[in-house]
């Protein structure tokens, strides 16, 4: 109690340095109980005044990927008792459906270091780098990405960590430097941006795996998960020393023994100085799932003077997001699943704006200012179908793929918005758009020609669902030859329902059967 009277007193008559909030440290499993769950915890994280504990969790239905989520983060705050209390999902922007994974913060704490991940058009999740996200008025913002001087990752795995003074970013990684699987990195913060990622070495790296590096507040001891280093289980914790000024020579690494390692896997080592209290993660006693652990540390680390915050230019970048919402997305081949580059004319309560996804990714991205409320794109690539969608706003950022059909001899493309007075052939004018898209197309690809195919569900006489479906075809074709299109390159057939694409039993999958298609004859 006296301890923690005079820590209090220290904090207020002392305000060049931030202090950490004392905690009960005399049962670590009820410190704890509130942040371990039935599901994989990893990666704790606290921020820089010791007030919140951040980790990964997996597999929880409260994950916005739901329990197929392989990770969102989760922070739980500290009592007045000294016990961490219930963890919350710290939910978007910050979290989504892919793997989120924290590296670290500001020396303030306003600004959060990530792991990025992003997914293919094919649906293959890859690594994307490293992004940031400020908070301001408690509010975390849209995570953007940070430029690194060649960093390059062909591992599926990436983690690391921020030094206390913000000025360096340790990353475990498999570069063309790497030794074997994931090695240790260092980049330096150094005018306005971070340096190509340096090898820590050999004393460190091995053939084996590297993970989850940590450095010692006074920037003089690294702690980090290995197995080329021995040990008792699949990848034990380990502590080195720095020899000198650079960041290539080390001690021999130290298995930090039997209180963290055990036969299971560890990671994730950090140290609150404040409380000499060190966390890290284990699946010892865990089925294969991962609890966040803690025990006493007495090495006694200086903490380094913490300089004015480097970061000003992220700062920027994230106030000028927070004044639109993202709209963001892949244009991708219907047919193999690979990117294409497009035109994209995203037209924003009535003004155009053209964009160009990247040439070799197909990713897309633009701005949409929080006042729009309606918004139009336009999607168009040489040899392929062209799109045309609404999209709507509900506030927040949006990420939508589109997928192209290609103009190739034999492809199959759906008409999906092409509608008919119900038991008719009248033509609804919601449909104008759509078959304008085909007029358009046929003019665009003058070789083209079409069998215009259609389709009715099963219900009611056949022949007259086939007199109705031809019917349907003929309105179409007139429509497409009265704004241009020569009617020697369209035939049209009706197929009533003899070629369903999804069951008659219920009428949502009826509506799917009710359709009209056209199908590339020549190019």
């Amino acid at each position: 109690m006296i301890k923690t009277v005079l820590s209090l007193i220290f904090c207020l008559v002392t305000s060049m340095f931030v202090c950490a909030q004392q905690i009960d440290s005399s049962d670590f499993t009820e410190l704890l109980k509130n942040v371990n769950s039935r599901y994989d915890e990893q990666n704790p994280i606290l921020s820089p005044d010791g007030k919140r504990l951040y980790f990964t969790r997996a597999n929880d239905s409260l994950n916005i990927g739901g329990p197929k989520d392989k990770g969102d983060i989760w922070v739980a705050e500290l009592a007045s008792d000294g016990k961490w209390m219930q963890a919350t999902n710290l939910g978007r922007p910050i979290n989504d459906d892919l793997l989120n994974y924290m590296l670290g913060f500001s020396p303030d704490g306003n600004i959060m270091f990530l792991n990025q991940e992003k997914r293919n058009p094919g649906g293959l999740v890859i690594n994307n780098g490293i992004a940031f996200s400020v908070q301001s008025n408690g509010k975390w913002s849209r995570p953007e990405h940070i430029a690194v001087d060649y960093l390059i990752n062909s591992s599926k795995h990436q983690s690391g960590s921020l030094s206390a003074d913000g000025k360096l970013m340790l990353l475990s990684l498999k570069a063309y430097a790497s030794r074997g699987e994931e090695d240790i990195y260092i980049s330096t913060y150094k005018d306005g941006k971070w340096t190509q990622p340096i090898n820590l070495g050999s004393d460190i790296n091995t053939s084996g795996q590297e993970m989850t590096p940590y450095l010692s507040a006074d920037n003089k001891f690294i702690y980090f998960s290995s197995n080329g280093h021995g040990g008792k289980g699949g990848r034990d914790l380990f502590v080195a020393e720095r020899q000198g000024e650079g960041w290539t020579s080390w001690s021999k690494p130290k298995n930090l023994g039997p209180e963290v390692n055990s036969f299971g896997v560890e990671l994730n080592y950090i140290i609150d100085n404040k409380n000499k209290v060190a966390y890290f993660s284990s699946t010892q006693n865990s089925d294969g799932y991962g609890d966040i652990m803690a025990h006493n540390t007495v090495q006694d680390i200086e903490d380094l003077p913490i300089e004015a915050e480097p970061f000003e230019e992220l700062v920027e970048m994230a106030e000028e997001a927070r004044k639109a919402l993202l709209f963001s997305g892949v244009t991708y081949n219907s047919k193999n699943e690979a990117p294409i580059p497009t035109a994209l004319n995203v037209v924003i309560d009535g003004l155009e704006n053209h964009i160009n996804s990247n040439e070799e990714t197909g990713d897309f991205e633009i701005g949409i200012p929080l006042s729009a409320s309606d918004v139009l794109v336009h999607v168009k690539a040489p040899g392929f179908m062209s799109i045309s969608e609404e999209i709507q706003l509900d506030g927040n950022d949006l990420r939508k793929d589109f997928s192209l059909d290609p103009l190739e001899v034999g492809s199959t493309i759906r008409l999906n918005k092409v509608y008919f007075e119900r038991g008719t052939s009248d033509l609804l004018e919601t449909s104008f758009a759509e078959l304008d898209r085909v007029v358009e197309m046929m003019s665009e690809n003058p070789t083209v020609k079409i069998e215009l195919s259609g389709h009715t569900d099963n219900q009611g006489s056949s022949k007259l669902n086939l007199k109705l479906s031809q019917e349907r075809v003929d309105k179409v074709e007139q429509y497409l030859s009265e704004h241009g299109v020569d009617n020697k390159r369209i035939k049209g057939k009706g197929y009533g329902g003899s070629k369903p694409i999804s069951s008659n039993a219920s009428e949502e999958t009826r509506k799917m059967n009710r359709r009209v298609e056209i199908t590339i004859l020549k190019n």
